[in-house]
């Protein structure tokens, strides 16, 4: 992910006095390098802090949404979350850190990208909103059958055998969570449908648009994240309340500011760790922080789950996990 040029010095020994014939040496100076078990402790704790952010960033914007001020105030939040991200991004471009090169993009060119990148995020979050964290998540992992579906349709592109038996796993999985669900949180549900398959036409168009505009994940972000808060701002008074921030508890104005936070941190260390690791070392870390954000989502609700509810996240996390797996081996 870092883009590295750096400029060699070269220094020239002295002739050998033994042949008047031989051509001097060039040689590299020594350069100090980091130890293996530095480099490996760095990528740990990359890892670590894209963990912590995930979760945090999870469970902080689940408690700003829970409040009754912030609750009609879904615009605002992400508008928050994008002015973060972009902050920390821009400063990640500045020295002494130089972790990329910034670009800029014609915003003109930028528009329906960011557009779609803004609707994507806030369908996530209102999937958030009126969904436990254990069935958000789970619905989460429909969008990778979604990604399929889509691109069988749309370009023809076809799987294996067996990657297309991981999918029927994930949508069996699911199917067996959803049905309790359904009964009482319809509008959640739907919300849900809508949030995974906007997140799978994302992700198919942004890999598009990243080679056309020929730059790496991180500066196309630097460019979106400033863009979306300009194009939200006209629609905040039509689709969100102006809350009563006195009303609101000063807990909940720390998750509010904490999720802007983790939303700055949780980009910046995903960038750094497909830089600094293996794309199945990035996907095992992925599934992972499921798990524990289903862990922790279930234990902070106090959720019991059913046997057959077990099945369908057993069904639905190894479906998941082999059919990544398989896309890797296949690559």
């Amino acid at each position: 992910m870092e883009e590295k040029h750096p400029s060699i010095e070269l220094a020239v020994d002295e002739v050998s006095p033994r042949s008047s014939t031989s051509l001097p040496q060039w040689e590299k100076p020594d350069v100090p390098t980091p130890s293996p078990v530095k480099e490996q402790l760095i990528t740990a704790l990359w890892i670590l802090l894209n963990t912590v952010a995930t979760l945090g960033l999870i469970f902080c914007t689940k408690r700003v949404f829970n409040d009754a001020q912030l609750h009609s105030c879904q615009l605002l939040v992400v508008m928050w979350h994008f002015a973060a991200t972009a902050t920390v991004l821009y400063v990640a471009t500045r020295s002494p850190f130089r972790a990329f090169n910034a670009i800029r993009l014609s915003p003109w060119d930028l528009a329906p990208v960011c557009a779609f990148f803004a609707a994507y995020v806030i369908l996530g979050n209102l999937s958030l909103t009126y969904n436990s964290i254990g069935f958000y998540q789970l619905a989460k992992v429909m969008t990778t059958p979604c990604v399929v579906l889509l691109n069988f349709v749309l370009f023809r592109k076809t799987i294996t055998r067996y990657m297309l038996i991981a999918i029927f796993a994930i949508c069996i999985g699911v199917a067996l969570t959803v049905r309790s669900s359904a009964g009482t949180q319809l509008f959640g549900v739907v919300v849900a449908v809508m949030a995974f398959t906007a997140t799978a036409l994302y992700q198919i168009w942004i890999g598009k648009k990243i080679e056309d505009f020929d730059v790496s994940p991180q500066q196309l972000l630097l460019n979106q994240a400033p863009l979306s808060v300009l194009l939200l701002i006209p629609f905040v008074p039509f689709f969100d309340a102006v809350p009563d921030i006195r009303a609101v508890p000063n807990d909940v104005l720390w998750s509010l500011l904490a999720s802007g936070t983790m939303a700055s941190l949780f980009n910046l260390s995903q960038f750094l760790i497909i830089g600094r690791t293996s794309a199945l070392t990035f996907n095992v870390v992925g599934h992972l922080k499921t798990i524990l954000i289903l862990s922790f989502g279930w234990y902070s609700e106090g959720t019991i789950l059913s046997p057959k509810e077990i099945c369908g996240i057993t069904l639905a996390l190894g479906g998941g996990w082999v059919y990544s797996h398989l896309s890797l081996s296949r690559k």
